[in-house]
């Protein structure tokens, strides 16, 4: 008996599980500090592992991962483009990392976008690049000689909103840049695969031409999803079908089991050679290389990797007979990805992937009397619809409701497509007559499927915007866990009650008045709210195919604080900077009222209302006359302190407020006008303004030199404080109970080590 429970314990000390668990949670701990510690401290806890106690095996472990992770993180942050360098022009010969991303521009040029690959060692290993009205034929694996703008990783940062520097820090990439000039140059060495893909890519568009067609074939494909357009993105996220665009480890799943049937009915019927090696590990194996070359094929990106060494380590637990746990075979999965990359545990897709495999394994295994394969099919895709909702709000702050059945039907359609479709690549790139009918019909098929996503998606409220406390979303994993547990569980029955607090979404609740400046970059967009009331002061920037602030920035601000509704929305101007956001803004939230848009009334001088005791008053514009930003929509707001909203006004609009409204100006906060331009924020304005704060909201080290220096002069003289919003992130202004006007600054108060100093 003492053998048994000695084997027992060291069976115990090596549970993968306990480890996972311990390294998860110095990785974790080192993601959430604002500052990486210094050497010393981890040669402090690279110490303390060889002190014996009996937990030492977990101690390391954690330990582990903090030094892993930090190690990573010092290396990332020594090779990033340094600020003081921002702008800086160089040449550079390298090669073309990526399939380049092709946006045809109106005039005949192309704006490309690809990930470059510098020869020499100028501190960045990978740069994201943009060539902007470009005739040049770029391909993937080249050789080129650029002229390169570059600059620091830096990008807006709001609560609740896309932190675009830890993106860029997971894809490692240290400066992105703008081409100025380049030239091809002598043909690059290495990058084979990549050659290769780029081939196949340009194969499927000689067949397919473009289209969504094309599109989705070279993402099933090549995982190169460049090709879909806002729109098809849209499609895809509101009938929760993007999983089975991007490849993971649904696609890899799908292409190593249809190999695995293959080769075990292959070998099979070859008796005598399975009398040597049975046929079942063959397909395994012979499936595990597959999965390998499709994943190479895919560009082996992050998200493919990590689905690669999910299948991989599963697959080899099957070979030896030890799949009957599969917790500790996605333990292993865990410990190795997080080994080879400690920043996926910054990807929402790291999460989904994992929780879906271990819901399927929940689901299925360990049960006494295995069910019907329908019924398999409609409990998994019942559970993984139930999972995802606590993820997907956590994540991505809304749901779809028409998942569940969207999935259910298109979940088999892609399990044949993706296959067929790889097929028919292949075949094309082997015979151009039979291999390109066998595309056409792929491609055929895919206009239909694609077809059908449009019709499902546009139903009305596909996409339900919400969010919950981090509570209520644990809450309700716990419930979902309780839900499909084995009969005969006591706790059964609480299911329910775990997913009850999700129908009720956090009530917004703010002390008086809250105004908010968001970080849109060169753009503006203020959120201002009362205890029972939100007001919304233009949207930011968007731009066809690319950054949109209304919903990458304002909607995700607005459901972290609970707020779905907005009650009146006020647009300065129709100029792209302020009013760009607000398609998206009104398409995912209800607005109930707007002033200054198309849809809503004009903005007019004289109107006022009062929400809770704070009084709103349209200041400007008198009439019609002047450009664009001189009709600008002027807001006063007073409460326990008085706002100033001017938009983008500039000199003459200026003069008659001071002329007209001289009163009304003098105000405790102030939006510069025209985000600090010399055109606007004359002296006499802010003489009469006498401002405390002053908020320029422009983008970090703006193009435009915005706030110009003058200007920033003239506000210090007058005494005023003065933040940029694209230097401190966004700004937060409320009165405390004390009287004093209280300021939060996003970046220098909540942001990691991987993001940029709140420094000009």
């Amino acid at each position: 008996m003492n053998g048994v429970s000695e084997s027992g314990r060291l069976r115990g000390a090596f549970d993968p599980r306990g480890l996972a668990l311990a390294l998860s949670a110095g990785v974790l701990l080192m993601l959430a500090l604002p500052e990486l510690p210094p050497v010393q401290i981890h040669l402090a806890l690279l110490a303390s592992v060889l002190v014996p106690w009996r937990g030492r095996r977990l101690w390391a472990a954690f330990v582990l991962g903090v030094v892993w992770t930090g190690w990573h993180g010092q290396r990332y942050l020594d090779q990033r483009w340094p600020s003081a360098r921002h702008g800086e022009e160089i040449e550079l010969v390298g090669a073309i990392a990526s399939l380049p991303e092709r946006q045809p521009m109106n005039d005949g040029t192309v704006t490309w976008r690809f990930e470059f690959e510098p020869a020499e060692d100028i501190g960045p290993r990978r740069l994201r690049v943009s060539w902007y009205r470009s005739e040049a034929a770029v391909r993937g694996g080249q050789c080129w000689r650029l002229r390169l703008r570059l600059r620091t990783p830096h990008g807006s940062l709001n609560p609740g909103g896309f932190d675009y520097e830890a993106w860029l820090l997971r894809e490692r990439i240290g400066a992105t840049a703008t081409v100025r000039d380049g030239a091809p140059c002598a043909a690059a060495q290495g990058h084979r695969v990549l050659r290769l893909r780029q081939h196949i890519a340009e194969r499927i568009d000689a067949v397919l031409g473009a289209g969504v067609a094309a599109a989705l074939s070279r993402a099933l494909v090549l995982g190169d999803a460049s090709g879909l357009r806002d729109a098809d993105w849209e499609r895809l996220r509101r009938t929760g079908t993007t999983h089975l665009i991007v490849i993971s480890g649904f696609h890899l799943s799908i292409v190593s089991g249809f190999a695995f049937l293959l080769l075990r009915w292959l070998w099979s019927s070859w008796p005598r050679a399975c009398l040597y090696l049975p046929a079942q590990r063959v397909g395994l194996c012979g499936s595990a290389l597959v999965a390998c070359a499709y994943a190479a094929l895919s560009g082996l990106g992050t998200p493919v990797l990590r689905a690669l060494i999910m299948l991989l380590v599963l697959v080899a637990a099957a070979v030896a007979g030890r799949l009957n746990q599969p917790s500790r075979a996605l333990a292993c999965a865990w410990v190795l990805i997080l080994l080879l990359d400690p920043f996926a545990v910054l990807s929402p897709g790291l999460w989904l992937s994992f929780g879906a495999v271990a819901a399927i394994f929940y689901a299925t295994a360990g049960r006494r009397r295995p069910p019907s394969a329908w019924r398999v099919l409609v409990v998994l895709q019942l559970l993984l619809s139930l999972i995802s909702i606590p993820l997907t709000l956590y994540f991505f702050q809304g749901l779809t409701w028409l998942a569940p059945v969207a999935n259910l039907i298109a979940v088999p359609v892609f399990s044949v497509l993706t296959p067929l479709v790889l097929l028919a690549v292949l075949a094309a790139l082997l015979s151009e007559g039979i291999g390109g009918g066998l595309l056409q019909i792929a491609g055929e098929l895919l206009r239909w499927v694609d077809r059908g996503l449009g019709w499902a998606a546009s139903a009305p409220q596909a996409w339900l915007p919400a969010s919950a406390a981090p509570a209520a979303l644990a809450l309700a994993l716990i419930g979902v866990v309780l839900a499909f547990a084995p009969r005969g569980l006591p706790l059964r029955p609480l299911a329910l009650l775990c997913l009850i607090p999700l129908l009720w979404p956090r009530p917004p609740s703010v002390d008086g008045l809250t105004v908010t400046a968001l970080d849109v970059g060169q753009g503006l967009a203020v959120v201002v709210r009362t205890p029972r009331h939100t007001l919304l002061y233009d949207a930011g920037p968007a731009f066809d195919e690319g950054f949109d602030a209304g919903r990458s920035i304002v909607v995700p601000y607005l459901l972290a604080q609970g707020v779905r509704r907005i009650d009146r929305l006020v647009l300065s101007h129709d100029h792209n900077d302020h009013a760009g956001g607000i398609a998206a803004v009104r398409s995912l939230l209800q607005v109930d009222e707007e002033i200054g848009t198309v849809h809503g009334r004009p903005c007019i001088e004289g109107e006022r209302w009062e929400w809770d005791g704070v009084r709103f008053s349209l200041l400007h514009p008198q009439s019609d006359r002047g450009s664009d930003n001189e009709q600008s929509c002027v807001l006063r707001i007073d409460g326990s302190y008085s706002v100033l909203l001017p938009g983008d006004i500039e000199r003459r609009s200026e003069a008659r407020l001071l002329r007209d409204r001289r009163a009304d100006l003098a105000a405790d906060v102030l939006l510069s006008p025209h985000h600090g331009s010399h055109t606007s924020s004359s002296s006499e304005l802010v003489a009469a303004v006498r401002p405390d704060l002053v908020v320029h909201s422009a983008g970090w080290r703006s193009r435009f030199g915005h706030p110009r220096a003058e200007v920033v002069e003239r506000y210090a003289a007058a005494g005023a404080e003065q933040l940029v919003t694209g230097v401190v992130g966004a700004v937060t202004i409320r009165r405390d109970r004390d009287g004093r006007l209280r300021v939060q600054q996003y970046r220098r108060e909540n942001a990691r080590w991987w993001n940029a100093a709140a420094q000009p």
